[in-house]
């Protein structure tokens, strides 16, 4: 493709917004450079805020002018086959027609580590997920990987990545697989945007999705005050009165890094504790710009055109309680990305694929790591390991 053709791509973003990483990776793994705008600064924020009728989220991407959205919207357009049309992009059919030795679902640390280890023994990879990062692009600081003191998330992310690159190894963003069939050659991978991919073996490395609360006002107000990203998007409501849903660690640090941002953070729990690490819940017990409230359930999110308020009810005696915020984080723990294995692979009450110590599944030929697996410790260290792992076992069984 020409410069004259290429595609004129804007996104508007935070500098620690993962959203709007996941974004400008896939651009860079088709090749398409992008002009970023940084709201961080006020007059890109108010021009965005023009140019979007207010929109209050990030990534905010524009394609020739045309207001793509955030994104996921990004993804519903290129799985409907929209992306293209708009932006002239063509179609890379040749992922699809190669069968490999190995195809990796997911782009997280578990899936990377699992596509590096498996290169270094010579294997034919094919690494295909919704996104590149994965819980670790909503990682604010890393202090907990060896030899990497206070590493952002998405600079670690970043790293991981271009170590991989170094090897011949085929990866393709933005794809969302929905079926796995097993054939006589391996297996068939079916992605909603049509395209069919076949391997010998098969690592499903596709982590979590964060769970959501399902009550009235939360699909309503997505990106318009509902958020489930603190670490992205608190950035947007610095000193105002926002709450948090959620008392276990990713809520206890969403409030905590809110409370820097000068917010007044109401802080929802069900239970009749906070459950999250004791460390946390003192500093938050601490904090005097914190309100939290135990034994509570979200009612009801309202407002008009945005979030304006939040009802909560109490978890034994039903009474109602009206809370003024300007935006709700949602941080009440993840789901397991296995939707399209669920008929085929055991899994544990939790609903997570569950593995031996060679990370075999119950089928096989397809091996599983990192979170979306019955591995009990869900962390960066551990997944990539654990990636490590399938993808020698899966060259053992390969030779």
């Amino acid at each position: 493709m020409t410069e004259e053709q290429d595609p004129r791509i804007e996104i508007y973003s935070l500098e620690w917004c993962p959203y709007c990483q996941k974004a400008k990776n896939f651009f860079m793994s088709k090749g398409y450079s992008y002009q970023e705008y940084d709201i961080g600064d006020e007059e890109v924020k108010v021009r965005m805020q023009e140019r979007t009728s207010g929109a209050k989220t990030v990534p905010q991407i524009f394609i020739n002018d045309r207001l793509i959205g955030g994104y996921d919207d990004l993804m519903d357009k290129k799985h409907s086959g929209e992306l293209y049309q708009i932006a002239g992009f063509a179609a890379e059919a040749e992922v699809y027609e190669k069968h490999r030795d190995l195809v990796i679902i997911g782009a997280g640390p578990a899936g990377l580590n699992a596509a590096l280890y498996g290169a270094r023994k010579g294997l034919d990879i094919l690494i295909v997920a919704k996104a590149l990062g994965g819980q670790m692009l909503e990682t604010g600081e890393i202090d907990n990987y060896l030899g990497l003191p206070g590493v952002e998330g998405a600079d670690m992310m970043e790293a991981f990545w271009r170590h991989v690159s170094n090897y011949d190894v085929i990866m393709e963003l933005g794809e969302e697989i929905t079926a796995v069939e097993k054939t006589e050659e391996g297996f068939q991978v079916q992605a909603k945007s049509g395209g069919e991919i076949s391997g010998r073996s098969l690592i499903i490395a596709s982590g979590t999705t964060n769970r959501k609360l399902y009550v009235p006002g939360e699909k309503e107000f997505s990106g318009q005050g509902v958020h489930y990203c603190a670490t992205c998007d608190g950035h947007l409501y610095a000193g105002e009165k926002v709450a948090v849903i959620g008392g276990g660690n990713s809520g206890l640090e969403a409030v905590l890094d809110l409370a820097r941002l000068d917010c007044q953070i109401y802080l929802v729990e069900f239970l009749d504790h906070l459950p999250g690490d004791k460390v946390l819940a003192d500093s938050v017990r601490e904090n005097d710009s914190i309100e939290v409230y135990t034994s509570h359930g979200v009612n009801k999110i309202d407002g008009h055109n945005k979030v304006e308020s939040l009802r909560l009810e109490h978890a034994e005696n039903g009474k109602k309680l009206d809370l003024e915020v300007s935006a709700v984080f949602v941080e009440i723990g993840l789901i397991p990305n296995n939707d399209f294995v669920e008929d085929m692979l055991e899994l544990n009450d939790l609903g997570e694929i569950k593995i031996n110590n060679k990370n075999e599944t119950s089928l096989e030929g397809i091996w599983a790591a990192g979170d979306v697996t019955s591995i009990k410790d869900k962390q960066v260290i551990v997944a990539a390991a654990e990636g490590a792992k399938a993808a020698l076992r899966v060259n053992e069984n390969l030779c």
